[in-house]
């Protein structure tokens, strides 16, 4: 049976409509990709930038502290304000310690544990912070490392004594009535998961 021209001609006209709206299809999925990729990237740009911003002013609001004796907000709208400074000469890592650790404050920093005591107290002194922002540095931290805390009154040296993982879910941290430093973190280092009960815990003595 005999096929018309036109026959040909349709089915190419489908083709091409087809092929048309195949290509536009593409071009929208790769639009909307690149918008997301761009957001994303602005994104965690913003979120890196904000929390560099936050350390320059939380260190500025540090010093003022120490020149006055009066504590100061890194900025107006903030809840919290800077009680110590943390340094760890082996590693060449330091970090400021906020008042109150809870989630909030702990996006910015380490953070005084509420009930624990300070250094140059006869009472364990608690510092939390991320192990994925500023307490990563403690997955490098070993026995006999001095840590040095600035407050504002004075300085104080610790030596770490140990390190362990606890469940915190099985055994709470203990408050002592000696002048001991706890440094804490969510454990494991660099997991993919998080909320977990695991606890990694740096134990140092005051020298």
């Amino acid at each position: 049976m005999p096929v018309k021209a036109g026959s040909f001609t349709i089915a190419a006209r489908k083709r091409s409509q087809s092929k048309k709206w195949s290509n536009m299809m593409m071009r929208w999925l790769l639009a909307i990709a690149l918008t997301v990729g761009g957001w994303q990237v602005l994104t965690s740009g913003y979120l890196l930038a904000k929390a560099y911003l936050a350390q320059w002013l939380i260190a500025d609001a540090w010093d003022l502290t120490l020149q006055d004796g009066q504590t100061h907000r890194p900025w107006s709208w903030a809840d919290t304000h800077p009680v110590a400074k943390l340094m760890i000469p082996r590693l060449n890592k330091s970090s400021y310690v906020l008042a109150d650790a809870n989630g909030r404050n702990l996006a910015f920093g380490p953070a005084h544990v509420l009930g624990s005591g300070m250094p140059g107290e006869a009472r364990t002194t608690v510092f939390s912070g991320h192990n994925d922002s500023h307490f990563s540095y403690l997955s490098k931290v070993a026995v006999g490392d001095l840590i040095q805390v600035e407050t504002t009154q004075g300085e104080f040296e610790y030596h770490i004594v140990e390190m362990k993982v606890v469940d915190s879910d099985q055994r709470a941290l203990v408050i002592s009535g000696e002048d001991q430093l706890i440094l804490t973190t969510c454990y494991p280092f660099n997991s993919l998961t998080t909320g977990g009960s695991l606890r990694f815990h740096v134990i140092a003595e005051r020298q």
